[in-house]
């Protein structure tokens, strides 16, 4: 079986991530492709693990030859399904595997609500696939994607990026650390992260959040906390494309997102606390509660409550047991129900059931199927 993956661009991001991870790992039986229109680091990871890919760039932002470059690749390779991540690709697909009697796989949904940019064309693209995958039943809803089109194929986590374990040096002390990853951009609020930590910095001296990320926020964070970071109270490590050596050092992993702009879907950030045995604090809404058990993993707060984030925080700092305890639970959460081999072979599901359903007769399709 031949399947192309198509993405709107291969830069360091948690879908990037994830694509790359399945693009890898799939078996033998299916020959993969990755088409992009932008390249990134992942073009060099695909490479590296023998992935073939293509880069086709735009000379311009609206340059349309990368959409008729697909065209043609399309017509050329006809793939046994085609699997798109990102909008722009699904919508350039879209069309020609139709026509072409390609079943196509619509993966854009990442996030735990209904985006505002592009939604016109994000519908177009939706109706036109075969089948509709998010990482979150959070996502479905909020597009409103019916039963016998929408799959859910959560996020799988690739335990050969752990780290080595940290030395226990029981002669060291060092402060209670909080860390948060992810793109610093609006959509993120270490805002609010900030604000918790200055609560907690008026109690007491032994805090240290750790605000790992780049982004167009980052300066103006760093401004914003220019006394905390002074006084060693918050910490921006330079931006790299692995940070779990980072998370690995921390006592408890951090997750806000600004509601007013987004809802996670699942998370890589939190799925990478869990791992690591990291009891997570993460606001409500989107795929958070699919991912986080409250009070067994961590803790759902809202999004947007400093006070309420700094109260978690200050009880996992006094309860080591219920920090440890919530920390294995998320590990082995992980390790039962985010493996990377349960997301390979549920998305294969996914391509033989858009590939069925392509072949049966057109009064049998669109019957009501499961999601997984």
């Amino acid at each position: 079986m031949k399947v192309l993956i198509l993405v709107d661009c291969l830069d360091n991001g948690g879908l990037e991530r994830q694509m790359a991870l399945l693009a890898s790992r799939l078996p033998q039986e299916w020959r993969r492709h990755v088409w992009s229109i932008d390249g990134g680091p992942f073009e060099s990871y695909l490479r590296e693990r023998g992935v073939p890919v293509s880069v086709h760039r735009r000379a311009f932002r609206l340059d349309v030859a990368p959409g008729a470059a697909l065209a043609r690749d399309l017509r050329r390779w006809r793939p046994d399904v085609v699997h798109s991540w990102s909008w722009m690709t699904a919508l350039a697909a879209g069309a020609t595997c139709r026509l072409l009697g390609i079943p196509h796989v619509d993966g854009m949904i990442q996030s735990g609500a209904l985006e505002p940019d592009a939604t016109a064309l994000k519908r177009l693209g939706m109706r036109l696939a075969t089948l509709v995958v998010a990482n979150t039943q959070a996502g479905l809803d909020a597009w409103g994607i019916p039963a016998d089109k929408g799959r859910v194929v959560y996020n799988g986590f690739d335990e050969s990026r752990l780290p080595a374990p940290a030395p226990d040096d029981e002669a060291v002390r060092r402060p209670f650390t909080v860390v948060m990853t992810g793109r610093m951009v609006p959509v993120k609020h270490y805002d609010v992260v900030i604000a918790a930590a200055r609560l907690l910095a008026e109690r007491a001296s032994s805090w240290r959040f750790v605000l790992v990320g780049d982004g167009s926020d980052r300066e103006r964070l760093r401004r914003e906390a220019d006394d905390l970071v002074a006084a060693g109270v918050v910490a921006f490590p330079e931006p790299s494309f692995e940070v779990l050596g980072v998370v690995r050092d921390a006592d408890v992993g951090v997750l806000m997102t600004n509601p007013g702009l987004a809802r996670e879907g699942l998370s890589n950030s939190i799925m990478e606390y869990m791992a690591l045995g990291l009891p997570v604090v993460c606001g409500e809404g989107g795929g958070n509660p699919e991912l986080v058990e409250d009070g067994v993993t961590g803790y759902v707060i809202p999004p947007a409550d400093p006070a309420a984030l700094a109260d978690r925080l200050l009880y996992l700092h006094d309860d080591e047991a219920a920090r440890r305890a919530m920390g294995a639970a998320g590990r082995a959460r992980i390790r039962s129900e985010f493996s990377v081999e349960t997301m390979v072979r549920r998305m294969t599901d996914v391509y033989e059931e858009a590939i069925a359903t392509m072949r049966a007769p057109r009064h049998d399709r669109r019957r009501p199927g499961r999601r997984d």
